[in-house]
């Protein structure tokens, strides 16, 4: 085994540890106070983070070469999804290297971005039933917009598409914005004269194309909403389900979502970042090619990827977890005192 070049990460030395580690119990203790307890899985998220890659306190594995007899000791992880940068780097990797090798057919692909109106975003990161019909609205509409430019283009009259979405629940300033990746075959399949798939690429979509997609997500997500009771004359109760049954984790969806402080003597102040704005929704539709905004959604199709690069393909993949040592900093100037701020950061992509 290779041991000169294993080097034990320790995550007790970085900033985010050492603010969780700090202010945990604070945390906790200030939302009980309030009444406003916060929900069980989201403080075993914070405390086996904690212990993930702690030898002392999660357990370890020895490791011993059976050429030298070198002996490691190597600290279980903790494993969880939504909070530990390691964890989720790691599940990341492991996704992107599965897509790319065994799901990902070798064809030009091209990624499709959904972003969700404000007022929307609140129901959508905690109803997860709604998540996947708006998803499936999404999904349903490209796909049609490929077979028409199909039929109309090569005269295809039978022809099937295909996908991969990854769900974001946070953008790039950690704020709450759930909204879509879908990594889209930018091309169809359909049967050739021995009945085997055989595929077909497709020119890259006319803004006029995303301008339609953007407009019938628009209106099919409007009337899903209303046959859900969802909409403006939908009943309260139902829409406010999240602030009767949680109201502490109400409270920080809501600030989050309008990037906010949402706690602490600091609360309804705007978020400190640091860094490139890349957001969505700040990006002007009319003057971006293949992008366009309908009613709050925001549809971007501008990014695309050619069949041979593999390598691209799978850098492409969106983060799991967006939390990392290298975009936090502590800030000692700031007029309030010491001050965590939070460095968004953008992506290179090839534009086409």
């Amino acid at each position: 085994m290779a041991i000169d070049g294993y080097r034990p990460r320790n995550p007790e030395a970085t900033l985010l540890y050492q603010v969780v580690a700090e202010q945990l119990e604070t945390f906790l203790a200030g939302q009980q106070a309030r009444d406003h307890t916060v929900p069980g899985f989201v403080e075993r998220e914070f405390r086996d983070y904690l212990t993930c890659g702690v030898l002392a306190a999660r357990g370890f594995i020895r490791v011993r070469c059976g050429s030298c007899g070198h002996e490691r000791l190597v600290p279980f992880s903790c494993r969880r999804r939504g909070w530990c940068p390691s964890c989720g780097g790691r599940r990341m990797a492991e996704t992107a290297a599965h897509l790319v090798d065994h799901v990902f057919p070798i064809v030009p692909v091209r990624q499709w971005v959904l972003s969700i109106p404000f007022a929307l975003r609140y129901r959508l990161a905690y109803d997860s039933g709604l998540l996947s019909d708006v998803l499936n609205v999404f999904i349903r509409v490209v796909f049609g917009e490929l077979r028409r430019r199909a039929r109309e283009l090569l005269g295809l009259k039978l022809s099937q598409c295909g996908a991969v979405t990854l769900v974001q629940r946070c953008g790039d300033a950690l704020n709450l914005a759930p909204h879509f990746h879908s990594l889209v075959i930018h091309g169809v399949y359909a049967a050739d004269e021995n009945g085997q798939p055989e595929f077909h690429e497709l020119p890259p979509p006319e803004d006029a194309a995303v301008v339609r997609v953007a407009a019938l997500v628009a209106q099919r997500v409007e009337s899903l909403l209303k046959r859900r009771g969802l909409g403006p004359d939908g009943d309260s109760d139902t829409a406010e389900a999240l602030s009767r049954d949680e109201p502490g984790l109400a409270a920080i969806y809501s600030a989050s979502i309008r990037g906010r402080i949402g706690l602490g003597p600091h609360a309804g102040n705007r978020v400190l970042t640091l860094g490139d704005q890349v957001d969505g929704d700040s990006l002007d539709s009319l003057q971006s090619p293949r992008c366009a905004t309908v009613s709050g959604f925001s549809v971007h199709a501008k990014v695309s990827i050619d069949a041979r690069d593999r390598l691209r393909l799978e850098d492409l993949q969106p983060d799991y977890n967006p939390v990392g040592a290298d975009r936090m900093a502590l800030n000692d100037d700031h007029a309030c005192g010491a001050s965590v701020v939070w460095r968004k950061r953008s992506g290179a992509a090839e534009l086409r």
